[in-house]
Parts: C-alpha cells; structure tokens; sequence
C-alpha cells in the first residue's frame, strides 16, 4: 500500500472544485444515493459538503486511521481499497494516490499504470458489484503520448466502455484528474 509519509499539510488532498464537479456528474446519474469514496484521506469533508447539494450521502474510506482520527465526525470504513465490502452503496469512486508519496505536487504526478494500488486489481475486485464505479486517473493521463497509450491500454481492459470526464481546477483550469464512468448496473 501507497500510505502518506508526509505531514498532513504535505499530503494531496481533493480540490473543492473537483468535488463539486464529481458530485454533479453523480447527481446527473440519477439513482445514486449512497457513495463510497476509497483513498478519501483528508478529502472526506470537501466531499460531503459537494455530494450534500445533491442529496447524496458520501462514506469515506482510507487504510490510514491518522484520516479518522482527524475528522472523527464522518462516516468511515477503514482499510484496503482492494478488500472492503462494497455491498449497500449506489456508486463507488476509485481515486488511489496519483503523485509519489501522495504530495499532489505535478512533478511527482504518475503515470496510469505506476499508481498503486492499480486501477486493474481494483476492477478485478468487484465481482458482482452491480453500480456505478468511478476510476479516477492521474490529471497527466492525457498529457504525452506515453500517458495516453497507458490511458487507451487501461481503456481497453474495462468491462464495459468507458469515457473520461475531465475535472479541472484553478483559474488556468489545470486537468487534475480524470474519472472514468462504468455502468455496472
């Protein structure tokens, strides 16, 4: 597991705007209610304040309890992405950490297949999981030719077609991430 060994002003965390930008898409889907956010970390307060416009509740997840801790008020379920039960949520977002030693910084962002836990151990996770599920993917995906060929290879090896959604962020609207949809209802 890819765990923060940073202080926590060091690590990345989600951006109010992407959390609202996601939020939207999930309410658009209609029949979401109930989230799962694996890998939350610190995020876990921007992403209720976002889903809560919409009606949906949001449960973080993370394998470091240091995240629990620290906002003792949300809703949790502790341990690895990879193994916790799926069961009673309408969608499920996949967002491991995307930058070496999860400092968000661009110069330490990874490219698709270096992120761990990996996008393809996860999907091969899910068994009968009948939901959304949203693979969020490092803002460079699509950035050189090497992150696309990575991009489409991922792409290719999902159960059912999927199309990127880009969020962006800042007054230069800066790519930070790119959720892929699956309808796996």
């Amino acid at each position: 597991m890819n765990l923060a060994i940073f202080s926590d002003d060091l690590t990345a965390s989600t951006q109010e705007e992407c959390a609202l930008q996601r939020a939207l898409c999930m309410a658009g889907i209609g029949s979401v209610r109930r989230v799962l956010e694996l890998c939350a970390g610190p995020s876990l307060p921007t992403f209720e304040r976002a889903y809560a416009h919409h009606g949906i509740s949001v449960t973080g997840n993370d394998i470091d309890s240091r995240w629990q801790r620290s906002y003792p008020g949300g809703k949790w379920l502790m341990g690895d992405a990879l193994t916790v039960p799926l069961a009673g949520f309408d969608a499920v977002v996949f967002a491991p950490p995307m930058s070496r030693g999860c400092t968000g910084r661009r110069e330490d962002s990874l490219m698709v297949w270096e992120v761990e836990p990996g996008y393809l151990d996860f999907v091969a996770r899910l068994g009968s999981f009948k939901g959304i599920v949203v693979l969020v993917l490092p803002g460079r995906a699509l950035a050189t030719r090497d992150d696309r060929t990575q991009f489409y290879e991922l792409q290719a090896r999902l159960p059912v077609p999927s199309c990127p959604v880009t969020l962006r962020a800042g007054h230069k609207g800066i790519a930070k991430y790119h959720d892929l949809y699956l309808d796996l209802r």
